[in-house]
């Protein structure tokens, strides 16, 4: 299974965390501190990069935890 990125965004007011290609957030709600610290959560838990987008659509942080992923089996 091919990993993306995850994003913390807000949306209409409401912070909300998803896959970056994903429509739904898989977390939503709680305040904006709140969602950042899920959205960096999976993000090491999958080693992936972790992209929080200001309400005018700006990126205000993008941290990489990709360092921490397992080298991907290579075939022989």
């Amino acid at each position: 299974m091919a990993l993306d990125d995850v994003q913390t965004y807000c949306d209409n007011g409401i912070w909300k965390t998803r896959w970056r290609n994903s429509t739904e957030p898989f977390s939503a709600g709680r305040n904006k501190h709140q969602q950042i610290s899920q959205g960096a959560t999976v993000a090491q838990w999958y080693g992936v990069d972790h992209i929080v987008i200001n309400p005018d659509g700006t990126v205000a942080e993008h941290n990489s935890y990709r360092y921490r992923r397992e080298p991907e089996a290579q075939a022989s």
